[in-house]
């Protein structure tokens, strides 16, 4: 984090953004992954981030995600552990564990132009694999969760987007759909707190970074509530179709070529 401010200096910072057009735009965003990350159990990264990369740019839109989905639904997460299936999360946590600092470095240094394109592909080719119908059959193997963990370290720290990966694994099962939001929902919770301590360590969350954060966590909080009473009364059926739908909306919005849409 940057040099101290005052308490006042904090106050005059926070009311000058939200003078600013582009913050209402970015709350906005940040109330609409709210809701989806609630009802699905992901998403919220593959809302904001696209959507505000090309206002506040890929690193910080990056930080102040992880940052206020560290005191919103993270701690969320961590309450659906009696519910998941630790046997599967765990192998692929360890991987991502490894890739995290890797995904960060590329974060800070990579082309962000570049690095969206090549998400954008990812999640396309992932989403026509599932809309085959495909199905992973049996328990999820440690090795094969291992592996899809490196990837999603990477993807975690230089996109801060790694639910097409993580998602297209455990929909291709055949467990309810209670039991695939509570693996996601914890597998998150764990990965995001290995993902935030990075960032503090790399020193991108910023004084800015935190005002963003400030403003945008009491939404976010509003979304997930929302979004979380809509899950309760939709089927298996309907949970798969918005899940394959907001892997679609990710492609998509990854596309640099929308920058000019949402300036």
């Amino acid at each position: 984090m940057s040099d101290a401010h005052s308490l006042g200096s904090l106050f005059g910072e926070a009311w000058a953004l939200l003078m600013q057009p582009a913050t209402w735009f970015v709350a906005a965003v940040v109330f609409v992954s709210g809701v989806v990350r609630g009802f699905s159990g992901f998403g919220g990264a593959l809302i904001f981030i696209p959507l505000t990369a090309s206002i506040l740019g890929p690193a910080k839109a990056v930080a102040v995600f992880f940052l206020f989905d560290l005191v919103s639904a993270t701690p969320y997460g961590y309450t659906y552990i009696g519910k998941c299936r630790l046997r599967e999360i765990l192998p692929m946590l360890a991987g991502s564990a490894l890739t995290v600092p890797l995904g960060v470095w590329i974060l800070a240094n990579a082309d962000p132009i570049l690095l969206r394109w090549v998400f954008a592909v990812v999640v396309g080719v992932m989403l026509a694999v599932l809309a085959t119908g495909w199905r992973y059959k049996g328990e999820p193997k440690p090795p094969v969760s291992f592996g899809l963990g490196l990837t999603a370290g990477i993807a975690s720290g230089s996109t801060g987007m790694a639910g097409p990966i993580v998602i297209g694994y455990w929909l291709s099962s055949t467990a309810e759909a209670a039991v695939i939001r509570a693996n996601i929902m914890v597998y998150y919770a764990l990965s995001a707190t290995i993902v935030d301590l990075v960032l503090f360590y790399k020193g991108l969350f910023t004084w800015d970074v935190v005002l963003y954060a400030l403003i945008a966590w009491p939404v976010y909080s509003i979304g997930l509530a929302l979004g979380a009473r809509v899950f309760k009364s939709s089927s298996d059926a309907n949970y798969r179709i918005a899940a394959y739908g907001l892997i679609a909306l990710a492609a998509l919005l990854s596309l640099p070529l929308l920058d000019r849409f949402v300036r």
